[in-house]
This record gives structure tokens, sequence and C-alpha cells, in this order.
């Protein structure tokens, strides 16, 4: 069998596709992945994998209408590739919403898979044009299969798009060939410092996108309450959303390239998880409701707790396998009570943690659908 992996965007800033590269090359796996320009240079990390890497960094392109016009483009640069490795026996993986549209219609003259990697109830090559859209029904029901990270966006995904069968839950665990152990060396220097200087504090992680859609300054001000006991860390890729904010207990750790950045995960205390429903271009609010955070998987592969605010996708997980503690309203008070609740039992949380983690099969589920269409 022959998988022809696309990604429109920098497959570093996507971890649940280097985790499915991962499984690929333990599989032994001939797989073509087309990419775009990304931080380094991936050919150097696989041995089964056959890397093509568009000359444009197309993800960067500022104005969405010149995406739009670039459309073409693009579309024949990907597909030239396509064509270049497609056999008989090829699958298309088609990684998220976005390469999609880059894609087109001509993906029903091949044999593919979807993977989504957001909740997306329709597709639209430019969101100011709304009949200017792709045939959702259609390219869900001829793929051989659509994936999604988690239970409940099957069963929306199925609705939306009029599908046949349920999508295949396939969620983002983390899948490494290195194994990075408990307060692992951390090798980024800057994170480092930050680290090191943490040494008789407690932290408290939030790591990932910085949004209004993932509020974080009521998890500052708890923090701030328990007098240096504990220090609010936040890693992400985005900018530092905070840096204003007067708190001698809070930290910024920029971007640190997969799977590097589970080596600060690794020294978390307790792990914090925060979504509220906004309007977004493209995106339904279900997409925060039932959210489907790689990093539960992240945290949990240390046995770190975690807390999160009360919304279906997080109730689903953490009432359900017993990783952590769930508060009502983003208040300090409620916070806190979270915080303490988890200290007081903390070797029960962490136990029930590292369980949630061992107890998906990511290799067996990728495995599973490879072998049904071989």
């Amino acid at each position: 069998m022959k998988v022809i992996t696309i990604l429109v965007g920098d497959i570093y800033a996507f971890p649940p596709v280097l985790n499915l590269l991962n499984v690929f090359e333990e599989l032994g796996i001939d797989n073509t992945l087309i990419t775009t320009k990304g931080q380094k240079n991936i050919k150097e990390d696989y041995q089964y994998t056959t890397v093509e890497e568009l000359s444009i960094v197309y993800e960067k392109i500022a104005s969405p209408l010149r995406k739009l016009i670039l459309i073409p483009k693009i579309r024949k640069d990907i597909w030239n590739l396509i064509d270049k490795y497609y056999k008989p026996d090829s699958v298309l993986w088609i990684v998220s919403d976005v390469t999609l549209k880059y894609l087109g219609n001509r993906i029903f003259e091949k044999k593919y898979i979807l993977h989504l990697m957001e909740l997306s109830e329709k597709i639209y090559y430019y969101h100011k044009i709304p009949w200017l859209k792709m045939d959702e029904k259609k390219i869900g029901n001829k793929a051989l299969e659509v994936i999604v990270p988690e239970y409940n966006r099957a069963h929306i995904i199925q609705a939306w798009w009029e599908m046949k069968n349920r999508p295949k839950v396939l969620p983002n665990k983390p899948y490494i060939t290195k194994s990075i152990s408990k307060n692992a060396v951390v090798e980024d220097e800057y994170a480092n410092r930050v680290i090191e200087s943490l040494k008789d504090r407690k932290i408290i992680l939030y790591q990932g996108i910085m949004s209004p859609e993932r509020p974080l300054d009521k998890f500052i001000e708890a923090v701030d309450s328990y007098d240096g006991e504990y220090a609010f860390v936040v890693m992400s890729n985005g900018k530092n959303l905070y840096e204003k904010y007067s708190s001698s207990n809070y930290y910024f750790i920029p971007f640190v390239a997969p799977p590097n950045h589970l080596q600060i995960t690794s020294h978390a205390y307790i792990g914090i998880l925060s979504y509220i429903p906004t309007k977004s271009t493209g995106y339904s609010p279900l997409n925060a409701l039932y959210c489907a955070p790689n990093k539960t998987f992240e945290y949990s592969m240390f046995g770190i707790p975690m807390i999160g605010n009360d919304i279906p996708g997080l109730r689903f997980l953490i009432e359900t396998n017993g990783v952590g503690e769930l508060f009502e309203d983003f208040s300090v008070e409620k916070i806190c009570m979270a915080i303490d609740k988890i200290s007081n039992d903390y070797q029960r949380y962490s136990e029930k943690s590292l369980e949630y983690f061992e107890q998906c099969d990511y290799k067996k589920i990728v495995k599973s659908i490879l072998q049904k269409y071989e």
C-alpha cells in the first residue's frame, strides 16, 4: 500500500500529523509527504517517507483574497506531485479542511482518507463569498474514511455532512520515537533557564494557542493568590497576550518544536485546559465546546492531573476518566478550589492521568485503518 500524506501548513505546527508520520515509519509504510516549507528539514527524520516541500510558504500569505487568487497555482503544484507518486494501490491521506480547499474536486478521481483537525460544518474557498464552497456531503461520503480526533465530533460531522457512515475517531495522542522521562532535560536554552528558575515551585502549565477562545487571566490571578507556591507557565507559538500582566508568578515560553516541547511539559504539576465558544471565521462555536486537545495526552503522558472549565468536551474527558477537576466558571475562587482538591489527593489524580494515556492504542487504530483499505 502506498500512502500520500498532504498537508498545506508547517508540519511542526501540527503535532498530530507528526504522530501519524511516526506510526507510518514504524509500520514501514511507503509514504510520500507533500507539505509546505517548515522550520527544519523534515527529510532527516524519516526513512520510509519521501518528503516534497512546496517552494512557497502558502500559509503565510497575508491576504485571504490573494490566497483565493493563488489557489489554481497552488493546486497545480500539489497535483503535479500527487501524479508523480500516485499508483493503483495508493491512498491520499488529506490532513485538514485547509488542505482540502487547495486540492479541489479532483480528489474524487482518487482514493482518499480525510483527516480533520477542526470541526468544520461548511468548507468555503473564501468565507466572504458564501456560495463559493465545497460539497461537504459528497466529500464525506466519497471518502474511504473521515477521521476526527473526538467522539462527539464524529457524530456532529456525520449529521452536518449527511454521511452514511460515522467518522473514525483517532485521538490526538502523542506517538514519538524517543522516550521522554518525567522532569526531562530541557534542550531549548531559554525554556531551560525558565524551568531551572522554578525548581522549588510547582508549575501549573498551559500549552497551546493563546486566543480569546482560551482565556488565561483568571489562572494568573489564582496562582498569584498562593504567595509563590506555584508558578503559572504558558508555552505557545503565538504572541504573549499577557506580557503586560503585573505578576511575578507568570512565565511565558515561546514555541518549542515538537517533540522537544514535551521536555517542558514533563516538569508540570498541573495542566490547564481552557475553552469558551467564540465566533470565528470558518469554524463553528462547537469547535471549542467539543474540543479535542492533544495537550490532554501530552499532560497525561507524565501523569499530570488537569484542570478545565465545564464544557461537554472536557466533562466527558475529566469526569469519565478521573484525571482532574472541572470548575463551573472562570473565577479565582473556583480555580483555587480545583487546585486545592488536586493537591490534597495528588497521587490518585496522577495515577488516573497515566491510565488515561495508556488506554488509547494509537498505533493499533492507524494500523486498522490502513489494513481496511489495503
